[in-house]
């Protein structure tokens, strides 16, 4: 049924998606009517139950959204820093509670406080009578800064790029290779393999995905870079689109980054302007999100655009052999494409001379507000993480006793292990954690390890795609546990552990598969403090 839907999908997708038709008939109440589901259903011959079926899995579009004019963010950063029953107040002294909503995390991780009204996010230190706000400062501690040096003009980046003739050079797939970029969005696989596998596809129809739904809490760098350098992402999924043979981008942007989807739009329309525009015939499309942590998982993404319900795909096939509408497609994530530019302009060589061996050149971190220097630090790989929070971000404002990296799937260091790791993939595996895409969230000494836990089971259960059982049932199997669980009635530790080793091995993606991760540091690095909530010894690594 879904390559049905695929194809009827693709039939119409030049003047708008399925999707973007999904978005333009619920953007008026929040949710579309069952009118409107079987109008769309007449136009695109796709059942009224298929729509609505992917209309109501993305929190901006289902019923539970009708009417809403505010959410507050429930981000893992907002609820560490407090002060979210604040914002609430302020809410509710504007709004009905009926039209009070919550979002999974709106990028403000570095102020804390965070929520939304209409099309505008803001925070406590925001007057919501204002302009939206600074967003996260930038600090660049490397000698040769990727991603910094002011924003570019989209005719005078393109032209450097590119040159007079609108043509890649030709040893750019050969400079790829040598700078050992690998994507940015958490798995670091090798770019240049990715692109590789769909230049050497067959000829014909091809896509470049940008994966912009940055959904990770306590991650804002792409939010950064699309607000600060869209053109240079833009860019960057142009040289890739070249090299190949594509023609069309699409760039999904996360519907919490109301103000990031503007200045993309914004770029895309400075693009056309540009002589590399008229000459070379790509185009890109920007694809608004709609509110779902599982779009940032590769194919739940591209299930997305199509306008089916966004679920994790099985694989093989990958993205590279039938992605898009069922043809060859490059997806990676916004830092990635953004560092194309960069690569193009100074060589491989030195691209990698930035970082390590394996880890080459320089990685976005976001620092929340729990550090004195909060924002994006652009930092070198292989950089001691010592460095980075006592160095470059100056260190805690208040006590903690963790960090968490890398998102709700990312490790959970304790502050006594920060000595051991360094910024890069390598080091973070060695010691049986995960780099993920680099957002540092503090957790203060205070907050208990029973309610951290309870926070990671309840993002997961809910943002479960439900494609597979594991994931599904498991997700919210250990949030009743945990929810649970008393000094006078703990935990079995034997059957939460064969929960966490049924998620590890049965999940068809990340976020079922990659939740034990965290979880088990927890268990194994805070046993002291969790002891009386389970029973049998729990989370044995």
């Amino acid at each position: 049924m879904s390559q049905n839907i695929r194809a009827l999908s693709a039939r119409c997708c030049r003047n708008r998606t399925l999707f973007e038709a999904l978005l333009e008939v619920g953007r008026a109440t929040g949710a579309p009517s069952h009118d409107q589901l079987c109008a769309l259903a007449e136009e695109s011959l796709i059942s009224p139950a298929a729509l609505l079926g992917a209309a109501s899995f993305y929190d901006f579009l289902s019923e539970d959204n009708r009417d809403k004019q505010a959410y507050v963010c429930n981000g893992t950063a907002c609820l560490l820093a407090g002060g979210q029953e604040t914002v609430r107040a302020r809410l509710t002294a504007q709004f009905p509670n009926e039209q009070i909503g919550e979002a999974a995390c709106l990028g403000r991780c570095y102020r804390g406080g965070a929520y939304r009204i209409g099309d505008r996010c803001f925070d406590t230190g925001v007057d919501p009578d204002s302009e939206e706000g600074a967003g996260p400062t930038f600090h660049c501690h490397t000698a040769h800064s990727v991603f910094g040096g002011g924003g570019d003009e989209a005719e005078v980046l393109y032209r450097r790029i590119f040159g007079t003739a609108s043509q890649l050079p030709v040893s750019f797939p050969d400079e790829l290779s040598i700078s050992g970029l690998r994507g940015r969005g958490g798995a670091g696989f090798p770019f240049a393999g990715k692109l590789d596998a769909c230049r050497s596809a067959p000829v014909g129809r091809k896509y470049v995905v940008c994966n912009g739904d940055e959904g990770d809490p306590g991650a804002f760098s792409d939010r950064w870079l699309l607000e600060e350098r869209p053109q240079r992402v833009l860019a960057g999924m142009l040289a890739a689109g070249l090299t190949m043979g594509s023609d069309t981008g699409f760039l999904y942007v996360r519907a919490e980054y109301p103000l990031a989807q503007k200045r993309v739009a914004e770029a895309i329309e400075a693009f056309e302007r540009t002589p590399v525009f008229a000459q070379g015939g790509f185009q890109f499309r920007l694809v608004r999100g709609a509110g779902s942590y599982i779009c940032g998982e590769e194919t739940a993404l591209l299930n997305s655009i199509e306008g089916l319900r966004p679920e994790v795909r099985t694989r093989p096939p990958y993205p590279a052999q039938a992605g898009l509408f069922g043809r060859p497609t490059l997806v990676s994530n916004v830092e990635t494409f953004a560092a194309l530019p960069w690569i193009l302009d100074h060589g491989g060589a030195a691209f990698a001379a930035l970082g390590t061996e394996a880890s080459t050149g320089t990685k976005l971190v976001s620092l929340d507000r729990g550090f004195n220097n909060p924002g994006v630090h652009e930092v070198a790989m292989g950089t001691a993480l010592e460095r980075v929070i006592y160095g470059y971000g100056g260190g805690f404002r208040t006590a903690m006793k963790a960090v968490q990296v890398g998102g709700p799937l990312g490790g959970v260091v304790p502050v006594e292990k920060i000595a051991a790791l360094s910024l890069d993939f390598e080091s973070f595996a060695g010691e049986g954690f995960l780099l993920g895409h680099a957002g540092i969230v503090g957790i203060p000494q205070d907050f208990p390890m029973i309610g951290f836990l309870r926070h990671l089971f309840t993002f997961t259960a809910d943002e479960s795609c439900g494609k597979c059982l594991p994931c599904r049932l498991g997700t919210e199997k250990g949030r009743r546990m945990l929810m649970e669980a008393t000094p006078d009635s703990p935990v079995d530790g034997a059957a939460f552990d064969d929960l966490l080793e049924t998620l590890e091995l049965g999940s068809l993606c990340g976020l079922g598969g990659g939740l034990p991760l965290p979880v088990r540091n927890i268990l194994s690095r805070f046993r002291p403090e969790l002891a009386d909530y389970f029973r049998s010894g729990a989370g044995h690594e």
